[in-house]
């Protein structure tokens, strides 16, 4: 590790953070356990990503993120209803239920189950930070240069090496 490295495009990153929202912790990577991600590759939120910038291992900061630098506002039109029979007999129909969909272009998308009723599930494309102001307190734990293929990849999660069996389910870039 390099003490003249600072978090900048290519570089893996260790983040220790703590995620508030609404004044209640949401999220949380320990300084033994860091997130690590190579930067300047859309691996992180766009505002946090640039509050990182140029920081040092040790550095620590609290940043704080408007929605539309992190999911963006909430869009109510992003709630819809599906036709029941769109799901399987024994997929549970369950409040806040996470459902993986795909449009009709192959485009994987998250959403969560609002309601139902015996002919439609209504569910929320929005994320659920979306509409959300956010606030990390952050440390950066460990600073390396991204290897060749890292930064081919865009990350530093290669042949699938987060353990997911589908990426566009679990949100990692990995290949």
């Amino acid at each position: 590790m390099s003490e003249n490295l600072t978090v900048g495009k290519d570089v893996v990153v260790g983040l220790a953070y703590t995620l508030y929202v609404e004044n209640a912790v949401e999220d949380s990577a320990s300084t033994a356990d860091p997130l690590e991600y190579i930067h300047g590759h859309g691996n992180l939120i766009s505002g946090l990503e640039k509050a990182l910038e140029g920081m040092k291992v040790g550095d620590k900061k609290q940043v704080t993120v408007e929605p539309e630098e992190a999911y963006g506002e909430y869009d109510p039109e992003q709630v819809v209803e599906l036709d029941r029979s769109l799901f399987p007999a024994e997929f549970p129909i369950e409040k806040g239920r996470l459902v993986p969909l795909e449009d009709d272009e192959g485009n994987h998308m998250h959403s969560y189950i609002q309601d139902w009723t015996d002919d439609t599930v209504t569910v929320d494309l929005n994320s659920p930070m979306a509409g959300k102001t956010l606030v990390f307190d952050c440390e950066i734990v460990s600073l390396r240069p991204g290897t060749e293929e890292e930064i081919e990849a865009g990350s530093i999660y290669l042949d699938n090496g987060c353990g997911c069996d589908d990426c566009s389910s679990c949100g990692h870039h990995c290949h």
